[in-house]
C-alpha cells in the first residue's frame, strides 16, 4: 500500500517508536482504521499502559476517533481530511442531520476506552477458511452478499482441548464483522439453516459458532486432510451510505473495495486476519449493464454474459487460484474507460493482459502508467528474478480513496493523483511519482500478496521490505541512487522529524554548529553552561 505524505510520516513516527523498544508495545485500534494510522501507546510494557493519566487516555480516544475518520488537526483548529496525495478541508456546509448523527457518535466514543492489542497475544485460529465462493448483487440503496465459506480445523492451532484463550471460546469459529454494516439474512451450515442464539450467536461485531456443530481436530492430521464444513452467510450491505471508505462503497458513479487493514468484514462475516490465507475459487459480481459496464474482481476472468431473467443486467466472475489474506479482496463495477496492453513474462511466456481504469474523460493521462507498469515488471524479473503470475493485471483509478494506491491481487486500486499524468502539465516529478508507485504496488505482488504478514504487527516487513524495491528500481530508473536516496532522506526528514521547526529548534541548531565549530567539543559542564547561555541570550 502507499500511504499518503501525511499518512506516511504517522506509520514512520510509529515505526520510530515501535522499533525503539524489544518489548511487545500496544497499539490503538478500531476496526474501521486503517494501519496506516495507528499509533504505538506510550508504555514500554503492558503494566505500564494502565497508569495513564485521565488526559492521555482521552487524547488517545481523540485520536483513535480522528484517525477512524482520517481527520488530523490543521494548524488554524480546523480538520483536514487525507486521502492518496491530496489534502482537502472539511466543507463547514455540513447537513444538519450529519452533523447530529458524528456529534452523538463522538460523545459515545469519547466515553469508550481505546483498545489495546498486543503482539504477544497472538495465537493461531482453531478453525480457519480454505476456500471461498462469493456473490454479490448490487442494486441502487442496497447489495447483498452471498457467501460460501469451506472452514476446516486448524492443525497449527496451539488451543486446542480446552486451552481457553483471551475470550474463553477458544475453540469456537469466530468471523469477524461489523454491526453498523452488516445485516445478516441467514446463516447455514452444510445447508442446514441455523437458528440464533440456539446454533450461533452475535457477541458485539462478531458471529460466533460454536465448536460442538463443527468437525474436531485429529491430531497428527494436516489441515488439507481434516474434515471440512460449509457454511454460507448471506448479508445486505448499503454502500452508497458508508462514508468510510472501508469494505465495499460508492465513489462517484462506481463501486470500488478496499479492504486493508479490517474493511473485508464490512462487506461479509469472515475471519478477517492476514493468517488466513484463502483460495477465493469465484466471485461473481451482478450489476446493472447500462450503469456498470465494467465489471472486475482478483485473479483471472472465468464467465461473463447477461442474466438469464433480466436482459438489463449482467454478470462477471472471476477466479484467484492463489491463496490470499482478507486485506487483498478487490471488486470494482462502473462505467470507465482504459489503455489497454499486453506483456510477455521471462522465462515463461506467459502473456499477460494489461488495463488500466478510470473515467472515460481521463483515459488521454494513462499512458505513463501503463509505461510505467511494464517498466516495473521487466525489472523485477531482471533483478530479482519474479515474474507475474496470473493472466490478467488490472489497475483502477478512483477519485475518492483512502489511500494512494492498494496492492489488491490483479486488481490495484489507486488513487488518481497517482495513475493520471496529462502531457500538457504533469511535471518531472508528477511522472517520478506515478513511475515509483506504480512499481511499489506491483512489487507487492511477491513481497506482501503471495508472502504476507502474519499478524499487523509485521506490517513494516511487507513494506519496509517493498518500499526498499521500489527505491532501488526508481533509482535504477533515473540512472543514480545517491540522488534518489537524498530525495528519500529529505523526505524522511521533513515528514518525521517536524520538531526541527519549533519553538527549541534555534537551540538544537546553536548546539550542533558549536559541534561542528569545535570537534573536540564534548558533553559536560561546557554543554550546560553553552545551553544556559543559549537560552538567556533567546
Amino acid at each position: 500500500m502507499q500511504f499518503s505524505s501525511a499518512a506516511r510520516a504517522t506509520f514512520l513516527a510509529t515505526l520510530s517508536v515501535a522499533l525503539s523498544t524489544s518489548t511487545a508495545r500496544a497499539f490503538v485500534r478500531t476496526p474501521q482504521h486503517n494501519h496506516a494510522v495507528r499509533r504505538a501507546i506510550g508504555s514500554t510494557a503492558a503494566s505500564s499502559a494502565s497508569c495513564l493519566n485521565s488526559k492521555r487516555k482521552r487524547e488517545l480516544a481523540l485520536l483513535t476517533e480522528a484517525s477512524k475518520h482520517h481527520w488530523f488537526s490543521s494548524s488554524n483548529g480546523s480538520f483536514l481530511s487525507v486521502r492518496g496525495g491530496s489534502t482537502a478541508l472539511f466543507s463547514s456546509a455540513t447537513d444538519t442531520s450529519t452533523s447530529t448523527v458524528v456529534e452523538e457518535e463522538t460523545s459515545q466514543k469519547e466515553n469508550e476506552e481505546p483498545k489495546e492489542i498486543f503482539r504477544s497475544s497472538y495465537r493461531p485460529l482453531p478453525y480457519v477458511v480454505s476456500h471461498v465462493n462469493m456473490n454479490f448483487d448490487i442494486r441502487d440503496g442496497e447489495t447483498v452478499v452471498t457467501t460460501d465459506l469451506t472452514v476446516r480445523p486448524n492443525a497449527k492451532a496451539t488451543s486446542f482441548h480446552g486451552e481457553a484463550g483471551d475470550d474463553g471460546n477458544s475453540n469456537d469459529l469466530i468471523l469477524d464483522g461489523e454491526a453498523e454494516a452488516l445485516e445478516l439474512l441467514s446463516i447455514a451450515l452444510n445447508g442446514k439453516e441455523l437458528i440464533k442464539d440456539m446454533d450461533f450467536r452475535i457477541e458485539g461485531d462478531a458471529l460466533i459458532v460454536p465448536s460442538a456443530l463443527l468437525p474436531p481436530l485429529a491430531e497428527g492430521v494436516e489441515s488439507g486432510d481434516q474434515q471440512s464444513v460449509l457454511i454460507t452467510t448471506k448479508v445486505k450491505i448499503v454502500p452508497e451510505t458508508n462514508t468510510q471508505l472501508s469494505g465495499l462503497y460508492k465513489s462517484g458513479s462506481m463501486y470500488c473495495t478496499q479492504c486493508e487493514a479490517m474493511g473485508f468484514r464490512r462487506i461479509t462475516y469472515y475471519p478477517d486476519r492476514p493468517d488466513n490465507m484463502a483460495i477465493f475459487e469465484k466471485v461473481r459480481i451482478e450489476a446493472d449493464k447500462k450503469s456498470y459496464p465494467v465489471l472486475l474482481g482478483n485473479g483471472n476472468k472465468l464467465e461473463e454474459g447477461s442474466v438469464n431473467d433480466s436482459s438489463d443486467r449482467h454478470y462477471a466472475v472471476w477466479s484467484d487460484p492463489f491463496p490470499k489474506p482478507s486485506y487483498l479482496f478487490c471488486i470494482v463495477a462502473g462505467n470507465l474507460g482504459s489503455v489497454q496492453s499486453t506483456y510477455t513474462t521471462v522465462p515463461s511466456g506467459r502473456k499477460v493482459h494489461l488495463e488500466i481504469f478510470s473515467e472515460p474523460e481521463n483515459v488521454s493521462k494513462l499512458d505513463h502508467a501503463m509505461v510505467s507498469l511494464k517498466k516495473s515488471m521487466k525489472w523485477d524479473e531482471d533483478t530479482f528474478g519474479l515474474e507475474y503470475d496470473l493472466d490478467v493485471y488490472n489497475v483502477v483509478a478512483v477519485n475518492d480513496f483512502n489511500m494512494g494506491a492498494m496492492e489488491n491481487k490483479g486488481l490495484n486500486v489507486f488513487n488518481t493523483a497517482y495513475v493520471l499524468a496529462d502531457p500538457k502539465s504533469a511535471t518531472d516529478t508528477d511522472y517520478e511519482r506515478i513511475e515509483s508507485v506504480i512499481g511499489h504496488e506491483y512489487f507487492h505482488n511477491w513481497t506482501g500478496n503471495r508472502v504476507t504478514c502474519r499478524d499487523w504487527f509485521q506490517l513494516t516487513l511487507k513494506e519496509g521490505l517493498t518500499v526498499y524495491r521500489d527505491q532501488e528500481f526508481s533509482g535504477d530508473m533515473m540512472q543514480s541512487h545517491a540522488v534518489k536516496r537524498i530525495e528519500d532522506v529529505r523526505g524522511l526528514r521533513a515528514s518525521q522529524f517536524r520538531e526541527d521547526a519549533g519553538p527549541l529548534s534555534k537551540l538544537k541548531l546553536e548546539f550542533l554548529l558549536l559541534k561542528i565549530r569545535y570537534p573536540v567539543f564534548r558533553v559536560g559542564t561546557l554543554t550546560h553552561l553553552t545551553i544556559r547561555t543559549c537560552v538567556c541570550a533567546r
